[in-house]
């Protein structure tokens, strides 16, 4: 089954899957019983030697199709509503399913083996993992079955029909037995769910571990690596924008041994907070290694992703540090490519930013280079 989210959100989607089914096999039970029952009154009719008890008959087939039709019903708007809760909607579940068979057996009482849709009913309440779904349908239960045996001892509808004790107890120590049944894997059950929740929950966050840098808390390698992928992907199929750029700290080695490794990790969190303030759902950052950072802007043309490096390098060499001299302050170079070449690979399109980087390093540092007019420079 696909992985949603956390583990609290996996379970959700699990029991609204569950719920679907559920309400598919409730439709398919409603049909079949209406067959049976309409299938009953036939022949009830043609052969019936009690013609006085017809309306009665017809009156108690309406009560209990109405009741299955609301059952039906208010499982399908809930379980579609946003506006109920995921406990709620299960809940709604098991009381709709028993709605159902508990009509079943108000029209045929006398049929003792429908107790068993009962306790199938209450079963799967427990797969729920709610301690209330599963009270809720035992009392419901034992309030049908209440009803049912004031029905057979006093013949409320005057069919002859005469249930012994026997069959009364055996029935109420059915639901009963069922009920502490469903108790005891309601107990099991949440013990998985709890597994399963603390498995989901560990693994995402050890997917976030292997997916966001531990210093600079911006994409990894990997990660940002696969955003790039992922934008000439939509380049190749749509036709849509994307450039890439890589940065680099200037003198950051010198940062490093003039002030100490803390102070070096100090700026690399200030200029990954810079390059944070530009990112969102069409500009990815990672870093690549040391104090280097990868960018991809997926949507953008090269005066656009030119425009915003510029606005992050005024940014970052604003910054200010105290243990700096007055005066002094830290820059990056930085190098850029569009993608213009549908045979282009990934590693292709880094290699050209990567050149341009180079370019702004060898040429003065604390600028940025467009690699295509790095190219026109080549070719002149």
């Amino acid at each position: 089954m696909e992985k949603k989210g956390t583990g609290t959100e996996h379970i959700s989607y699990r029991h609204a899957v569950f719920r679907r089914k559920m309400l598919e096999f409730e439709k398919v039970l409603f049909i079949v019983l209406l067959v049976v029952n309409i299938s009953y009154y036939l022949v009830v009719f043609f052969t019936d030697r009690m013609q006085s008890t017809l309306v009665e008959d017809i009156l108690r087939f309406v009560s209990v199709l109405a009741v299955q039709i609301f059952s039906l019903a208010s499982f399908q708007y809930i379980n579609g509503a946003e506006k109920f809760t995921n406990e709620t909607k299960n809940r709604v579940c098991c009381i709709s399913l028993l709605g159902v068979s508990a009509a079943e057996q108000l029209l045929f009482f006398f049929c003792e083996p429908l107790w068993i849709c009962t306790a199938i009913v209450m079963v799967l309440s427990s797969f729920f993992n709610d301690r209330k779904a599963i009270i809720a349908v035992y009392i419901t239960s034992v309030a049908v079955w209440a009803v049912s045996v004031f029905m057979c001892s006093n013949d409320v509808l005057g069919l002859g029909i005469n249930t012994g004790l026997a069959d009364i107890i055996a029935a109420f120590l059915l639901i009963s037995c069922i009920f502490v049944i469903s108790l005891f894997l309601y107990g099991f059950n949440r013990t998985q769910i709890e597994d399963v929740v603390e498995y989901y929950d560990g693994e995402k966050k050890l997917q976030e571990k292997l997916s966001i840098d531990y210093l600079t808390r911006l994409h990894s390698r990997f990660t940002i690596y696969e955003h790039i992928k992922q934008a000439m992907h939509d380049y190749y199929f749509s036709g849509k924008d994307v450039c890439v750029a890589m940065i680099d700290i200037d003198y950051f080695k010198k940062v490093n041994d003039t002030y100490g490794h803390d102070k070096g990790d100090e700026v690399l969190r200030r200029l990954s907070h810079v390059i944070s303030q530009y990112t969102d759902e069409t500009i990815h950052a990672g870093r690549y290694g040391g104090e280097e950072f990868l960018i991809v802007f997926s949507g953008y043309t090269r005066k656009q992703a030119g425009k915003i490096l510029d606005g992050m390098l005024m940014n970052f060499r604003n910054q200010e540090y105290d243990f700096l001299p007055d005066g002094v302050i830290i820059t990056f170079s930085a190098g850029y490519c569009y993608l213009d070449n549908a045979d282009m690979e990934a590693e292709s399109f880094i290699k050209c930013a990567d050149e341009a980087l180079y370019y702004s390093k060898e040429h003065g540092r604390n600028q940025v280079t467009y690699y295509n007019d790095l190219k026109l420079r080549n070719i002149q």
